[in-house]
């Protein structure tokens, strides 16, 4: 239930933005397709920056994760990660910023839970990015092919400017080659 005091400053916060009370759903969320772009993500903002070695045999880039004496997982900028090399702080996923992104109660063991693709096929965010040296503000650095026309991760799998593995096409693609979006 909403007291007066709540719906005015629903309101007031609606005039600064772009939605007013009346567009707000029983919840109190902007309308759709706006609700659901605040659960978008950049993977690799919630990645700690760390080193891979890349098996062959399962087509797997395998993190290679620095420990300290008490068993915590660190990244080369010394901040927190699990066992997945994912940012963490308090168990909950982080950005690069600290931002809480996932809930601990949402992870499935430390990992994300697999996500869906528009189709309703299930993936996991890690098959469908690429590997990548990161910037001192934590930005990928993909590579640029020998004639300069393409990005590459650095196994030397193409990538568009957001790090995702792409066919030729540019669809997004997982580490198998399959067309995920």
């Amino acid at each position: 239930m909403e007291d007066a005091a709540t719906g005015d400053i629903i309101e007031n916060y609606s005039r600064q933005k772009m939605f007013s009370k009346d567009d707000m759903d029983d919840r109190g969320e902007v309308p759709a397709p706006f609700c659901v772009e605040k659960y978008n993500f950049n993977p690799h903002d919630l990645m700690g920056d760390i080193d891979y070695d890349f098996d062959k045999k399962n087509n797997m880039a395998l993190p290679n994760l620095l420990k300290t004496k008490q068993g915590f997982f660190m990244d080369k900028r010394n901040r927190r990660v699990n066992k997945f090399g994912w940012l963490v702080s308090n168990g909950h996923i982080v950005d690069r910023h600290g931002r809480k992104k996932f809930d601990r109660k949402q992870l499935d063991d430390g990992d994300m839970q697999k996500l869906l693709n528009y189709s309703g096929k299930r993936f996991d965010i890690k098959d469908v990015i690429g590997v990548f040296d990161k910037d001192r503000n934590g930005n990928i650095m993909p590579l640029r092919s020998q004639d300069g026309t393409q990005l590459l991760d650095n196994i030397g799998r193409r990538v568009n400017e957001r790090g995702y593995l792409i066919d030729q096409d540019g669809n997004v693609i997982d580490k198998d080659g399959k067309r995920i979006f």
